[in-house]
């Protein structure tokens, strides 16, 4: 049941966090910050479920992949905490109260913070993913087979890097000014996902030239 339920609130999450990194004028600002504070709240949930990792960080080994991931974890949760912190700070464009601040120069901030954040995640779902694009090539036992799925994870980064510039993340990763021009919410919806498996590919692609070397560097 407890896998059931951090299954759910990783889903949620990851939904509410594509539907707010495509926001445009055009979708609501108050609709935005509801939405922000309930990722937020699915993000303590989900920590609070993974509490034993929290536990487990003094213990064991620390090979590159382990610090590789808890890297890109602790960046995750500044990211988001930079996400908390700057929409506090403009939170006055969505709620009409006199009490609430706005800092319109905390908005780059947010915007950007909100794109490594994504790409953080993205990288996060990359590693956990990695072991099943493995096992999916594993069982791709003949040549034609391989060759469709290998094909495949080619034209899934093609569309992902694709996706990463044309939504404008990597320009918000940078503060780079730009005019965006926003997708239907279905399209927008593809198009970071494509991003987020395209980040998988390629993760699993620098893994296995990685194993492959590690391999070659024993023999030798």
């Amino acid at each position: 049941m407890r896998r059931q339920i951090k299954i759910a609130v990783d889903v949620i999450m990851l939904g509410l966090f594509i539907y707010l990194i495509g926001y445009h004028p055009g979708m609501g600002l108050y609709a935005h910050a509801v939405c922000g504070m309930c990722l937020f709240a699915f993000f303590i949930a989900h920590h609070l479920l993974n509490i034993a990792w929290f536990r487990a960080l003094p213990k064991g080994k620390y090979p590159l992949r382990r610090v590789i991931l808890t890297a890109a974890d602790f960046l995750l949760l500044a990211a988001m905490l930079l996400m908390a912190v700057s929409s506090v700070m403009i939170s006055g464009l969505a709620f009409p109260f006199e009490w609430l601040p706005i800092a319109f120069a905390w908005r780059n901030v947010h915007v950007c913070s909100a794109a490594w954040g994504f790409m953080l995640m993205a990288f996060h779902l990359a590693l956990h993913l990695n072991g099943r694009l493995s096992s999916l090539e594993r069982k791709a036992s003949s040549r034609k087979l391989g060759a469709a799925v290998i094909t495949a994870e080619i034209l899934i980064l093609a569309y992902g890097c694709f996706g990463f510039v044309r939504s404008g993340l990597s320009r918000d990763m940078l503060m780079i000014p730009y005019i965006k021009v926003p997708l239907d919410i279905p399209f927008s919806f593809i198009e970071y996902i494509g991003v987020i498996l395209g980040t998988a590919v390629l993760t699993h692609f620098l893994l296995c030239v990685r194993k492959i070397n590690k391999s070659g560097q024993e023999r030798s």
